[in-house]
């Protein structure tokens, strides 16, 4: 089982429609990992390039039900669910934003030092679809020696 100190990795990578462009964001950061009544809650906080103020995060995982939440500069809850379509605001220093997202497909490895997610889906702000997406949560302990720059 993980242990409470870890190292997280947040990859987004969106095919905009348009033109087939594809722009990749990760984020790397130490956060904690708790595992109570079969869910898996991860906790980490990330700096904006623009240095407004931190995000802090919370993703919580059970049985194909993934639930991203941040809180700070921008902030916003949204559910990934397999086969199922669903809204929430993005609040953002620039205005509010309706962001809808489809899972195409999740797929989620637990290993004994690990915790792999991969979700695709559809997003559509204000009702509008804007690209194919790919959200990587990779999970691992601390002091695992299983983290590798690329």
């Amino acid at each position: 089982m993980i242990k409470e100190d870890i190292l997280v990795s947040v990859k987004g990578l969106h095919t905009l429609d348009k033109d087939g462009e594809q722009e990749e964001i990760e984020v790397i950061s130490p956060g904690k990992y708790y595992f109570k009544d079969g869910k898996h809650y991860i906790f980490y906080e990330e700096q904006p390039q623009d240095g407004t103020q931190r995000i802090r995060n919370r993703i919580s995982l059970k049985d194909g039900f993934l639930e991203v939440q941040k809180n700070g500069a921008m902030s916003t809850k949204m559910v990934f669910e397999r086969d199922k379509k669903s809204e929430s605001w993005y609040n953002t220093p620039f205005g509010n934003l309706l962001a809808g997202v489809t899972v195409t497909d999740m797929q989620v490895k637990e290993q004994e030092q690990e915790l792999d997610i991969c979700v695709e889906y559809d997003l559509e702000v204000n009702y509008q679809r804007i690209a194919d997406c790919r959200i990587e949560i990779k999970v691992m302990e601390k002091d695992s020696g299983l983290f590798h720059l690329r």
